[in-house]
């Protein structure tokens, strides 16, 4: 079945990755508006898509109107809905109360103030007509922002952000944050139903991140190992993703390039062959990726000034194939 996405706006490019990664290739790009074939909708584990809608039609403004004349009309009573993402010679609701209009003339029932089914109309370079079937609650992410968790330490990723990397980096099977901090990752993956499993260096930041993850419910899965050396077989796990540390070097486990060039093949070797890492730094480290992973996707992320996150979306197809 077809479904339309409407991508949050500023973050359209990665936006577009989650939707990938999750669904499939998008059909159709058209500004913040991705056209997919979705077979299983996991439309609940969104989060840089606004809304979802299932398609009926594609078609020139132009032929909006005859559209109309043509769609299936649900039984429940509905409303018509408009967003613009160029300008046209009517107005939204002008729009919305003539096509709305040429739907009740066809019999359907309507609605303005109580529907109980939307049909949207998406206006960019086509114009995309289907029924509202999901909307991204944005609210949730405010509510987990990471200075309300009980363990909080500054510069961690935002939990939409978070959300859309776990998306990026694994559908279902074992998910690992190798690296997790406070837990960020792990909370988003263990919201969304997903087996997890955290590790750190630092007692007191495992002791924080399974607080974190009690807080919300999940079970505390994080243990305390060396990312560069991890406790876990060949091929065991289904995703990683994770956020490399920022400081230039740690007195208890030596330089960062050192966690990079050792880190970087370990995860390979625990990630299953064919299998995707998502991994966030600020510096570039394409070529070091690159040695042990195919390197799918590079993604920068404007945190403020000083702070550019680089996002690696990495296949394990030069990994162990067992």
């Amino acid at each position: 079945m077809r479904y339309a996405f409407l991508l949050i706006g500023g973050l359209e490019v990665l936006a577009l990755a989650e939707v990938k990664y999750l669904f499939s290739t998008p059909e159709i790009v058209d500004g913040r508006i991705a056209v997919v074939e979705v077979c299983e909708p996991l439309f609940y584990r969104l989060a840089l898509t606004k809304e979802v809608i299932e398609l009926l039609e594609v078609c020139d403004y132009s032929e909006l109107e005859d559209a109309f004349a043509e769609i299936p009309i649900p039984s429940q009573p509905l409303c018509v809905r408009v967003k613009r993402f160029r300008r046209t010679k009517t107005s939204t609701q002008e729009l919305e109360r003539k096509l709305g209009e040429i739907l009740w003339r066809r019999g359907a029932k309507i609605s303005v103030s109580s529907p109980k089914s939307v049909v949207k109309v998406y206006i960019a370079d086509k114009a995309y007509v289907g029924l509202l079937r999901h909307v991204t609650d944005t609210k949730q992410f405010e509510e987990r922002h990471p200075n309300k968790r009980p363990f909080f330490k500054p510069g961690v990723m935002l939990p939409r952000i978070s959300r859309a990397l776990v998306n990026i980096a694994v559908k279902d099977g074992l998910f690992l944050d190798p690296m997790c901090g406070t837990g960020g990752l792990l909370i988003e993956a263990g919201l969304m139903g997903l087996d997890y499993v955290g590790v750190d260096a630092f007692s007191n930041v495992v002791e924080g991140c399974a607080r974190n993850l009690r807080y919300y419910g999940l079970h505390p899965s994080v243990l305390r190992g060396d990312a560069k050396i991890l406790p876990f077989k060949d091929s065991s796990v289904s995703g990683i993703a994770t956020d490399f540390p920022y400081l230039q070097s740690s007195k208890s486990f030596g330089s960062l390039e050192e966690l990079y060039c050792k880190a970087i093949p370990e995860f390979a070797r625990v990630l299953r062959f064919g299998c995707r890492a998502v991994l966030v730094s600020n510096i570039d480290i394409e070529e070091i990726v690159a040695e042990s992973f195919e390197v799918l996707e590079v993604f920068r992320y404007k945190v403020h000034g000083s702070l550019t996150r680089r996002i690696y979306v990495c296949s394990n197809s030069k990994g162990n194939s067992k």
